[in-house]
């Protein structure tokens, strides 16, 4: 059903015909079509004073652009020898009107006049697009007999088109478009939001959300400072545990505590168990002498190829040899990893490990080889057993109880309330800030959760001045990542934005990836994908995904999918 402004069964007007088309419109388009009765605009165009513009009726749609219609009631005539327009109402009486297709066109070029002149469209970067006009006799039997030269009979409906609108409106946008649609931009989404926001927006004295989420980092950064007062803690003890739930700050001090002893003097190694999240820290702290940073995989990819390239020795086909039909990352690369710590000795005279609940049992003896001190070396760890997405959690080389951090300084109440729903655990404390509710995009398919995201994902970009890179996408199923990617792909979206996955992260970037491997991370808004996952059966994911959003969450999918996520 399409999206029509206002709704027909409130729209008011003196032409029945005007609400039979928007009837037609709302009962026979599909959702991704926008309607608006009964237009009105005053624009100032470039040079010139300014100048209104009304229309009976403008369709908007992601893929074929823009159409203005004049719609004209009763029988109607025209005489080609003097140009004059009739219509005939149910009296008989014959009333003269004005050239539809002239009131169409002239329209037509008022709404692009109006639209260029817009901020938020000139954001989108369209170049050429489709807009075309087109008139409706909704009482008229065949109004093919009055095609004329300027009245083509390709762009005018009557009553035997109201029981097939779309293909009608297939067809007309076809004959505006040409033969060659590579010639023409799409508006998508973007387009249709700033179409919706010019013609039908409903306004509000309120800050810009991206004006919020800043006030709201400030607030964030103060109480994060205050969960700094652990660092005394770890500086009294050469060997804690320190165990938190999401947004509690363990990332942030464990990179502090990290770069407090490459200060002092120490050779340190900060290790995690998400490349993406190793490789993030590692841009913070670039420049930090003695600090090294890295996924557990990674640094034993390194020793690896250390040992091939100093002593020439195959690492890991030595432990494929000694653990027949062992899983490569369990277990052979961290043995592998012991076999060249072992040839060449320890390194770190410290080390600190974050995700330490996705380590397995077999990673902690490489990690312990590599202490200078052995066991009286400074080894902190940092963990949420709540995110073991992997169900790796073991026994940890540290027995004394872990210290706890109880207070959430990352997320806002809303957020917090919706991930806490899956921790199991101590109490954490809500953070202060209140934020806003927790918002759902709900659409039937994948095709259109994506132009709902893009919609979204546009709206905040062009107005509400989010920038790109405070925008994650995350997608609970793994598996339909590829597929995710394509419909994303498939919408127009502002060219000052892209999407793109962890790798790719930079200014304009709109992180696209999974739940997973985005562990560790935050964004100041995130869309959580949750289609074709379960809650109780996936609860770590859940958690991980819908706490990574500091100031705005949205959950996306079905609407059974959304009300049990929210349950």
């Amino acid at each position: 059903m399409a999206i029509c402004y206002p709704p027909a069964e409130t729209a008011e007007s003196t032409s029945a015909a005007e609400l039979k088309l928007l009837r037609a419109c709302e009962s026979k388009l599909g959702d991704d079509w926008l309607v608006f009765h009964s237009v009105a605009w005053i624009s100032r165009a470039s040079g010139s004073g300014a100048s209104d513009g009304e229309l009976d009726m403008l369709l908007c749609h992601p893929r074929h652009g823009i159409l203005t219609i004049e719609v004209k009631g009763g029988g109607i005539g025209l005489d080609y020898r003097t140009g004059d327009w009739t219509s005939t109402d149910r009296n008989g009486r014959v009333h003269p009107i004005k050239n539809p297709f002239r009131q169409a066109t002239k329209a037509k070029y008022g709404v692009l006049e109006k639209l260029k002149e817009s901020p938020a469209w000139t954001r989108l970067g369209i170049a050429r697009f489709v807009i075309g006009h087109a008139v409706f006799l909704p009482d008229v039997g065949d109004a093919r007999r009055l095609a004329g030269p300027d009245a083509p009979a390709e762009i005018t409906g009557d009553a035997g088109d109201l029981g097939r609108l779309d293909e009608w409106l297939t067809r007309v946008m076809a004959f505006w478009e040409g033969e060659d649609s590579r010639r023409h931009d799409q508006i998508g989404p973007g387009g249709v939001a700033v179409v919706r926001q010019i013609f039908a927006r409903s306004v509000a004295a309120r800050p810009l959300l991206s004006t919020r989420i800043g006030e709201e980092e400030v607030r964030r950064l103060e109480l994060t400072r205050r969960q700094m007062a652990v660092l005394d803690l770890l500086s009294r003890h050469r060997r804690v545990v320190i165990s938190g739930g999401a947004g509690t700050g363990k990332t942030l001090i464990a990179r502090e505590k990290a770069e407090r002893l490459a200060r002092e003097g120490m050779r340190t190694l900060l290790v995690c168990y998400n490349r993406p999240l190793a490789d993030h820290v590692r841009e913070q702290v670039a420049g930090i002498d003695l600090l090294d940073v890295a996924s557990f995989h990674q640094l034993c990819d390194r020793w690896v190829k250390r040992a091939h390239a100093k002593l020439g020795r195959d690492l890991m086909a030595e432990t494929r040899r000694d653990f027949p039909g062992a899983d490569h990352f369990d277990v052979i690369l961290p043995m592998a990893l012991a076999l060249a710590v072992d040839a060449f000795g320890p390194r770190y005279d410290a080390i600190v490990v974050d995700e330490a609940q996705d380590f397995a049992l077999e990673f902690w003896m490489p990690i312990e080889m590599l202490l200078t001190g052995g066991e009286d070396a400074p080894l902190y760890i940092f963990i949420d057993e709540n995110q073991d997405l992997y169900r790796r959690a073991t026994e940890l080389p540290i027995k004394t109880p872990p210290a706890t951090l109880d207070r959430n300084c990352r997320n806002t109440g809303h957020i917090h309330a919706a991930a806490y729903r899956y921790y199991r655990g101590d109490a954490v404390e809500a953070p202060e800030i209140e934020g806003t509710r927790v918002e759902t995009l709900i659409a039937g398919d994948l095709a259109k959760q994506a132009r709902a995201i893009a919609a979204t994902v546009t709206r905040l970009v062009t107005e509400e001045g989010v920038a790109p890179h405070d925008i994650a996408v995350l997608l609970c199923a793994a598996g339909a990542k590829a597929e995710a990617e394509a419909a994303l792909a498939a919408n127009a979206i502002p060219r000052s934005a892209s999407w793109g996955r962890l790798e790719s992260y930079g200014q304009c970037v709109i992180t696209v990836d999974t739940v997973a491997r985005f562990k560790g991370l935050e964004r100041a808004v995130v869309i959580l994908w949750i289609d074709g996952c379960d809650p109780a059966l996936q609860r770590e994911t859940f958690y991980v995904g819908l706490s990574r959003a500091k100031s705005v969450l949205y959950l996306c999918g079905t609407q059974d999918a959304c009300r049990t996520a929210m349950k």
